[in-house]
């Protein structure tokens, strides 16, 4: 329970922009630095889907006692992490939600066509509004600098 509780506290801090992950997390004085750093940067990496799922079940209306940042590492851990490792007051109030949370997920899925909950997770284009480079693009960028090459070259002679 406490691992959830430190690590809602590291998002809100790092909402508010009070330093960076890995500073927020050594400071916390959680006993185990490691996994909490990992709950924190995967609830963070899922944090658009967390919050589309939480608002589309309306958890925070139902449960007045949850905070955003408290229900997104749980709901992240419930539906993307290994299960909860908390027991208690926390577990119980997401338990109760269980079924809701994971057809609310699956039928986000279908909404924006992907399988993998890895798919859910909006990428940010490589450069200026192109996508990442193929290997049959880079062998044609290497074949048409050669070309050019030698026919400069050989006109130079």
């Amino acid at each position: 329970m406490a691992l959830y509780v430190k690590a809602a506290a590291v998002l809100g801090q790092l909402e508010a922009k009070r330093g960076s992950v890995k500073a927020l997390v050594f400071n916390s004085g959680h006993k185990n630095i490691k996994q909490l750093y990992a709950l924190v940067c995967e609830t963070l990496r899922y944090t658009s889907v967390l919050e589309d799922i939480i608002s589309m079940t309306d958890l925070l209306k139902k449960e007045k006692k949850l905070q955003m940042n408290v229900a997104k590492v749980l709901v992240y851990d419930l539906l993307f992490g290994k299960g909860l490792k908390c027991g208690g007051s926390w577990k119980t109030l997401i338990m109760k939600h269980r079924s809701q949370l994971k057809s609310t997920l699956a039928r986000l899925k279908v909404k924006r066509k992907v399988c993998r909950n890895e798919d859910l997770i909006e990428s940010k284009p490589a450069g200026k509004g192109m996508g990442p480079v193929t290997e049959g693009e880079n062998i044609l960028t290497i074949a048409f600098i050669l070309l050019d090459h030698i026919l400069t070259s050989s006109r130079g002679s």
